[in-house]
């Protein structure tokens, strides 16, 4: 319901005055290039995150494979050289299509706020509080990572990701919500982001309240100029 102070608007608009909406239509316009530059920036920060996970996974992937085979000592001597040989080479592949794995779990869209604007998230979708990081994000990292452990499996080393599971043994995968079949490999255990990535992170969260603050703004404006040409159109009749 408009009140007396709107009505006197609308009123002053039939005699001639510039229409309240010509002004609104100037407001979206201007915030919405102001969203459009901070959502650039977004982007151009997810590429950088995607670009500085690629660079930790594929070391994380050497540096936990020797631990593995360092804490399951007795396995990796019981192992013959030719299956060793053959289990670096598959480490070695998973290095080399790093790249391709890390865009394949994070330059999805539902993963970043600035390709799919939305109301209903939560402004604290990209908060970092120590070493707990975005679960948005920190899922699909663990996906990265938990690629290693099906080569662990594969030589006994005492993991289970490709969804076997077994006694005294380390499971690491997880199931999609909604599908009891599936499961996906998952680094379950505690780890922490290289400081690029959480400086990276930082960056996006604090453009993303920028951008959220905007884009609420501006969907306002738009239910405000809905309104403005709904009671025009009532009083022109």
């Amino acid at each position: 319901m408009f009140n007396l102070q709107k009505a006197t608007v609308f009123a002053r608009d039939r005699q001639g005055f510039p229409k309240m909406s010509e002004d609104i239509d100037g407001q979206i316009k201007r915030k919405e290039t102001e969203l459009s530059f901070i959502c650039q920036c977004m982007e151009e920060l997810k590429n950088e995150f995607i670009k500085e996970t690629v660079s930790f996974a594929s070391e994380w992937y050497k540096k936990t494979t020797k631990e593995y085979v360092v804490k399951y000592s007795e396995i990796s001597l019981g192992v013959k050289e030719e299956q060793i040989a053959k289990m670096k080479a598959q480490v070695n592949e998973l290095v080399h299509d790093t790249e391709k794995i890390v865009k394949s779990e994070l330059d999805v869209v539902v993963l970043w706020w600035h390709q799919r604007p939305s109301l209903r998230d939560s402004i604290n979708q990209y908060l970092q509080v120590a070493d707990k990081y975005p679960i948005i994000l920190d899922g699909a990292v663990r996906h990265v990572l938990g690629r290693l452990g099906l080569i662990l499996e594969e030589y006994k080393f005492n993991v289970f990701a490709s969804g076997n599971t077994g006694s005294y043994a380390e499971f690491w995968f997880d199931k999609p919500r909604g599908d009891g079949f599936t499961s996906v490999p998952y680094y379950p255990h505690l780890f922490k982001w290289s400081g690029e990535m959480q400086g990276t992170i930082q960056k996006y969260h604090s453009q993303y309240l920028k951008a959220i603050a905007l884009y609420t703004e501006i969907q306002k404006l738009k239910d405000e100029k809905k309104q403005h040409q709904a009671m025009n159109r009532w009083d022109s009749i």
